[in-house]
């Protein structure tokens, strides 16, 4: 396949899983308050072991910085490619699906019998203009005659 079909797709898929979480979003609305109020009353046993905790976490980090990027920007990239293949495989899913279904084959056979009936439209309207332009001649040439 093709980049550009594939970003295609891809941006087809991003649009269908965009519908898709948008769906969700009431619901997960609905359930934050539970959800913060439930990390609200963590906080305080949190906060009393945070001097202990920061210093230990900020040897850790200081020794193993160089490690951790190289690894989070290998997943990242991997995540994001992963991520684009997948939305392009969903959007050539849902692009196969329109395709097939029978309101689209309507519609392009509607199309077919359109484009069929401008053609024949505009072929009458061109014979019917030279019609009447050797009409018009042909009575310029009686006027002329009959007045000369």
């Amino acid at each position: 396949m093709s980049t550009a079909k594939k970003a295609l797709y891809a941006a087809v898929g991003a649009g269908d899983l965009a519908l898709e979480q948008a769906k969700t979003l009431p619901k997960r609305v609905t359930a934050l308050p539970t959800q913060i109020r439930s990390s609200a009353t963590e906080l305080p046993s949190k906060a009393t072991s945070l001097p202990a905790d920061a210093r230990k976490r900020v040897t850790t980090v200081a020794k193993s910085a160089t490690t951790r990027v190289d690894k989070a920007t290998s997943k990242s990239r991997k995540r994001a490619t992963k991520t684009f293949t997948d939305l392009a495989k969903r959007g050539e899913k849902l692009v196969k699906r329109v395709s097939r279904s029978a309101p689209t084959k309507r519609a392009l056979e509607q199309t077919k019998a359109a484009r069929s009936r401008v053609k024949a439209a505009a072929t009458s309207v061109r014979k019917a203009a030279k019609a009447n332009s050797k009409a018009v001649a042909s009575a310029a040439e009686t006027v002329v005659e009959q007045a000369g």
